[in-house]
Parts: structure tokens; sequence; C-alpha cells
């Protein structure tokens, strides 16, 4: 097996709980506060993934499925699905946990690619990625769909109108 690292080896999951300070006029979070949690989840999995910085290149999608309330926990699960030359795509989940309910409620769904740094911040290489499972091999052919799509889009951007 060429040098890489597994799936599991990036997973990373956090805990939050919502507060009024999260929320906006309704008592729902503010999407931007479950945005930054999402960032910094996949920022952490991008870092035990590469043993280095990543930062943030894009938000490839973002779907809020499910509102959550001031004191719901928010549990934040993230990991690599794919690794290419300097960059990777990373998953972000977040659950809803209420007290009330003895299950969770998925609530967003997002996607980030990030690009891992040296000190000087120039890209450098990823590791290799090794999925393992169906469904991590799954999300590595997905991932690397997505890829082409965005690289076609950035050939073509769309004109706005006016």
């Amino acid at each position: 097996m060429e040098t890489g690292k597994r799936v599991q080896d990036s997973y990373t999951e956090m805990t939050e709980l919502l507060l009024p300070q999260h929320a906006n006029a309704i008592g729902t979070a503010f999407g931007g506060t479950i945005l930054s949690w999402i960032d910094i989840c996949a920022a952490i999995a991008a870092q035990r993934h590469c043993g280095t910085i990543a930062v943030t290149a894009a938000i490839d999608e973002m779907q809020f499925l499910a509102p959550i309330c001031v004191g719901d926990v928010v549990r934040l699960r993230g990991w690599i699905n794919a690794a290419f030359g300097t960059s990777m795509e990373v998953q972000v989940e977040v659950l809803r946990e209420r007290a009330s309910e003895s299950s969770l409620t998925p609530c967003a769904n997002a996607i980030l690619v990030f690009v891992n740094r040296d000190s000087s911040g120039r890209p450098v290489k990823v590791p290799l990625l090794h999925a393992v499972t169906p469904e991590e091999k799954s999300r590595e052919i997905a991932a690397k769909e997505r890829k082409r799509a965005r690289l076609e889009r950035a050939r073509n951007p769309v004109c706005p109108v006016g």
C-alpha cells in the first residue's frame, strides 16, 4: 500500500450547544454560525489528513435541511472524501440532538474544498487517501466528478446578464 491515510484517520466530531447568541429572532440557528462550525470541523479533518495547515478554498455544496433551536445539541461530523494534488474535498454533516428525542436529526450537509499549505503559504502535496469501505469508495468517485464539474465551471464562467 502506498503511503497515505485512511478516511477514519481524519474523521472529526465536534459538539456544540446552540445558545441564544447563536440564534435569530425566531430562536433557530443563524446560518452563518452553522457555516462557521462546519468550516472549523472541516479544517480539523483536513489538517489531520495533511499534518499541516489547510485552508478553505471553496464551499462546493451547502444544504440546510432542518432547523436547530436554542437548547439543541449540535453534532458535526467531518471526513475527507478525496485527495487531489494539493487539494482535498471534505464533507461535514450536521445533526441535531434534542433531550426529548432519542434520535439524531440531519440538519445540514456541506462539501468543502481545502488546499494544503506549507509554512510560507505555498500549496503542497496532499497525502493519498485510501478509501476502504464501499461507502468511502462511492464518496471518492462522487468527489472526483464534483472536481471535474468545478474545473469545467472555472473554465466556462457564467456571464451575468446586464
